[in-house]
């Protein structure tokens, strides 16, 4: 076997690899991670607040998930949601 047929096999065991998992051992390290270097990282103060944050990007993938599987792909999500917390942030600093 050459090297680049060594070299091309271990990327497409990796590309295997990837899909098989996924990107959950990445997402389990950084976790860890942050775990041992916050202490108060496990709090349930914290995993509140990141859920939280979180829930606005959780709605819009729910939400996109339908508008791809009908095969109606809208790109403009991410811009209409940028906008609209540049409005909400101007909104609630005026008297």
């Amino acid at each position: 076997m050459t090297t680049s047929a060594k070299t091309s096999a271990k990327k497409m065991l990796m590309s295997d690899l990837m899909q098989t998992v996924g990107i959950l051992p990445i997402l389990i390290l950084i976790v860890a991670v942050f775990g041992f270097i916050a202490p108060n990282f496990f709090t349930e103060s914290n995993l509140l607040n990141i859920t939280r944050q979180a829930s606005i990007n959780i709605v819009l993938a729910a939400g996109m998930t339908f508008i791809i599987l009908t095969g109606g792909i809208d790109l403009s999500v991410g811009s209409i949601l940028g906008t609209t917390a540049v409005a909400a942030m101007v909104v609630s600093l005026s008297p």
